[in-house]
Formats: structure tokens, sequence, C-alpha cells
């Protein structure tokens, strides 16, 4: 590789890792509102994908008439979904949560049947318990959907920031590339 190729690559990786860091710890400091920018953004792009799969069942001569009209009534539903993003980002975030609750409780629920059961290569009790935690988790965030998110928000935070970092300090010195 030539050394303008990856001195170009080295720019890349470090950019990178310094906006993961600054997003993360934008979503620490911040991390109700870096929910709702989310849900924004989200909503844009369901609009966006919604409009144009619209467009292309109007627009979509030679196609049967009935995936015209799905791919119609997919797309008006898309952007209906996008357009509540608009409006109230709050609402699919929570939505979001209360189904992450249901699978961690749903999760448990298995997990506990699957320990009193007994499957083949699983170890009882380790099972029981994640089952247990599982379930408890789900109470929690159904319980308590904005902070679960906010919970999350700052996690994906500390992980960014702690990804953009190792990316940092892993990076080979530039007298090490140029040899």
């Amino acid at each position: 590789m030539d050394s303008r190729a990856v001195r170009t690559f080295r720019i890349f990786v470090v950019v990178t890792a310094v906006v993961a860091i600054a997003l993360g710890i934008v979503a620490v400091v911040w991390p109700r509102p870096t929910l709702a920018l989310v849900a924004v953004v989200f909503g844009v792009y369901l609009v966006v994908a919604g409009t144009l799969r619209v467009v292309a069942a109007v627009r979509g001569h030679g196609t049967a008439p009935v995936w015209r009209w799905a791919s119609g009534v997919v797309g008006a539903l898309v952007g209906l979904a996008g357009l509540v993003c608009l409006v109230d980002p709050a609402v699919p975030l929570v939505g979001y949560a209360v189904l992450a609750g249901v699978g961690f409780i749903v999760e448990g629920i298995v997990s506990v049947v699957g320990a009193t059961v007994g499957h083949p290569g699983s170890s009882r009790v380790p099972t029981a318990v994640s089952g247990v935690l599982s379930v408890l988790v789900g109470v929690a965030v159904l319980l308590a959907p904005g902070m679960a998110l906010a919970v999350f928000a700052v996690l994906s935070g500390i992980a960014l920031v702690v990804a953009g970092a190792a990316v940092l300090l892993l990076l080979p010195p530039r007298a090490a590339v140029r040899r």
C-alpha cells in the first residue's frame, strides 16, 4: 500500500474515532435530547422511505396491480409512522422500550422454563438465574421506559467513547507506518 493511501486511511480512522468519542460524550451528557434526535432522524428516514415507496407504486408500470397497491399501502403506513416520529419523538422511543421490556420478559420466561425442563448442553442454575434477571430487567423497563432509554443512551455513549479511545490508543504511531 502506498504512503498516501496509508495516510488517508489513518486520517479516516482518527476522524472516525474522534467523532465516536464526541458523540459518546454528547450521549452521556444529554441522553434524552440524544434519543429525541435519533427518533427525529429515524422519522425523516421513514417519511422519505415511505414517500419513495408510494412513488414507486404509482410509477410501477408493468408491475402487477396487487403488488403496486400493497407497496403503496405499506409506503403510506411507513410514511405515517415517520410523521408520528417527527410530531412526538417520545412515542416511538417509548414503543421501542416497551418492546424491549416485553422481549426481556419473554426471553426470561423461556430461560426459566428451559432451566426447569432442562435441555442438553446447558447448566440449569446459570440458565435459571439469567432467566430471572431477564424477567426483572423486563419489568423494570416496562415500569420506567423513559429511565431505561436514558440508561441505554448513557451506556451507548460510554461504549462509543471507549471504542473511539481504543482505536486511537491502538493506532500504530506514524513512524511505524512509514517503515
